[in-house]
């Protein structure tokens, strides 16, 4: 298994660490090889993964994949399971048909240092407004493309830009297209670096759709203190620790849907601080909207996580639902949690909502909400967290995990997590029906309701 380095305090990556003269360059996938409706397709390699955007015009007609695999196998799952995709078999030749968009994992042998993240999406043609066009069959060395009011940037399918996109109160801002935004000149090949990937401050009417994000320094997708954010249909997937999905962070009027996160920490996140000594980005988060998106969290973080850094007044109206978490791989740290709440700060977190959540492996939590201290943080009051509620959420297959619910107590102060409500929670088949059928702990938390019923009464003592 590959080591993963995590420095917390990275050196600054002042200018790309290199150039690349030609998408010939990229290294492609030495174990599949692709062809989509008869077409042979590209699969680009990493070391942790491989991953093929491909546009599918006409779905409705089938979309038709055969992958040959390049290494001896025994079993093959494709996910999420729910779609209900088992490829034909001819030796070492896959064959499937499907009838609409997908964003699919090929697994072999449950080696998750080996899959092909299949996008098979629909194409986006270039915006008679675009400013910035990237073409097919070319590569882009643009180091930081800083992006400003009313642009318009266009990712024709097989174009791939190098280098990160910064944006600041910049309205009306859209990257639209099927093409691809690599991050690896900004960061060494095995460490993170302290700078964000795709980092938007104040721009609102944000529209980001269809392209493919991939190895950047850190965090990679970043609206921050931004209103109105639209992602749609696009791929994002981290190679290093500390390389988050997507950061939500001090924004509000927030939909992200159909989309793929591959994350090596947190998938989805939401936060509300300072960022890179920028103390303006604290604002209260409200209605964010979660959906339809197929979620991989690697060894670090979580996988829809609200937390840390928390300092705003009010995080509320949060929405995640129908969403697959094809894996939440085990941490051994804070976190490895399919669901959690982390609140190491002063925000009050409330009417929080989860449903129709399908997990297909969960190494380590389930759900997982604690009010504490730690290390992100230098916040002495905490927060409150109440009224969260989980409906329809099952786990499919693997360990049967755990749970957690923990408040924080001192001499001098509490915070209790309270009206926390679980409906229809369904785990490898079992129906549960109390907090013990979910083995979950729960300390210095009351009022656990589970189908209702009142579990966790505050004792006087």
């Amino acid at each position: 298994m590959r080591e993963m380095i995590y420095d917390p305090h990275p050196a600054p990556v002042p200018e790309p660490l290199f150039a690349l003269g030609s998408v010939d360059e990229l290294e492609k996938s030495p174990i599949y090889q692709l062809e989509v409706n008869g077409r042979p397709e590209t699969v680009y390699h990493t070391d942790v993964f491989d991953y093929a955007p491909v546009v599918a015009d006409d779905p409705a007609a089938g979309i038709e994949v055969r992958l040959t695999v390049g290494k001896p196998f025994d079993e093959v799952v494709v996910r999420p399971s729910v779609r209900g995709i088992v490829p034909a078999r001819d030796g070492n030749v896959l064959t499937f048909t499907v009838y609409e968009w997908q964003k699919l994992t090929v697994e072999l042998d449950g080696d998750k240092q080996t899959p092909l993240f299949l996008f098979l999406q629909k194409r986006y043609p270039k915006p008679e407004n675009a400013t910035h066009v990237y073409e097919k069959g070319h590569i882009y060395n643009v180091g930081t493309l800083e992006l400003h009011e009313n642009d318009v940037v266009y990712l024709e399918e097989g174009a791939v830009v190098l280098g990160k996109v910064r944006a600041d109160h910049a309205d009306h801002i859209t990257i639209v297209g099927n093409g691809i935004i690599n991050g690896s000149p900004w960061h060494l090949p095995e460490s993170n670096a302290h700078c964000f990937f795709l980092y938007f401050t104040w721009c609102n009417h944000l529209t980001l759709e269809g392209f493919t994000a991939v190895d950047g320094p850190s965090w990679h997708l970043v609206p921050a203190a931004c209103d109105f954010v639209t992602v749609r249909d696009v791929n994002v997937m981290s190679r290093e620790v500390t390389g988050d999905g997507i950061d939500i962070t001090s924004c509000q009027h927030v939909v992200v849907e159909d989309s793929f996160f591959r994350a090596a920490d947190d998938c989805v996140c939401i936060k509300a601080h300072g960022l890179i000594g920028d103390k303006s980005t604290v604002r209260n988060v409200e209605d964010v909207w979660v959906r339809r998106c197929v979620i991989w969290d690697a060894e670090p973080g979580n996988g829809i996580e609200i937390g840390y850094g928390l300092c705003c007044f009010e995080i509320k109206d949060l929405h995640f639902e129908d969403c697959d978490i094809v894996h939440c791989e085990y941490e051994g740290n804070m976190g490895g949690a399919c669901m959690s709440i982390h609140l190491a700060d002063s925000a009050y977190i409330h009417d929080i909502y989860y449903d129709n959540i399908r997990v297909e492996q969960a190494e380590q939590k389930l759900f997982d909400i604690k009010v504490l201290d730690c290390k992100y943080t230098m916040e002495t009051r905490k927060g409150r967290v109440e009224d969260i509620y989980f409906s329809n959420i099952r786990v499919l297959n693997g360990a049967f995990p755990v749970s957690l619910i923990r408040g924080y107590e001192l001499s001098h102060t509490e915070s209790r997590p309270v009206n926390i409500r679980f409906d229809n929670i369904e785990i490898l088949g079992h129906r549960c029906t109390d907090v013990l059928d979910m083995h979950m702990v729960v300390e210095l938390a009351h009022d656990i309701y589970v189908d209702g019923v009142r579990n966790c009464i505050r004792r006087k003592f």
